[in-house]
């Protein structure tokens, strides 16, 4: 692996990221800026829309054959591996444990974990149905 093949893969990652982390924080500003409370809503949000959308990606990407590659870098890698945030969820699930709201934690930690994973399997039986 090397020379264009690399370039091309590394830009379409680059690319996919930019989106992705854009789109992140467009939508936990916004969930941010009108909740008040101290759970994270904003991340909590993303992870689990992430998390429902990459179940559909997924099975919509490895039914291509000829863009299969590229748009797995592109969208699965790049866009919603920048997309969905378990590194600031980790953050504030810290944070939240230093500030003694334990209970608040633990609701972050379960609810994140479950919810996630559920809207994985759902967007990808969902997706499942039309291909």
């Amino acid at each position: 692996m090397s020379g264009p093949h690399v370039l091309l893969q590394f830009t379409l990652v680059a690319i996919g990221g930019a989106f992705g982390a854009s789109l992140r924080f467009f939508v936990s500003s916004l969930l941010i800026k009108y909740s008040h409370s101290s759970f994270p809503y904003g991340t909590f949000t993303v992870n689990v829309l992430g998390s429902f959308l990459f179940g559909i990606l997924f099975v919509v990407i490895f039914s291509m054959t000829e863009l299969r590659e590229h748009l797995r870098l592109m969208v699965l890698v790049g866009f919603m591996g920048a997309f969905t945030t378990f590194s600031t969820f980790s953050f504030e699930t810290v944070r939240l444990l230093e500030e003694g709201q334990f209970l608040m934690s633990l609701l972050n930690v379960t609810s994140n974990v479950v919810i996630c994973l559920l809207a994985y399997w759902g967007g990808s039986l969902l997706a499942k149905q039309f291909l």
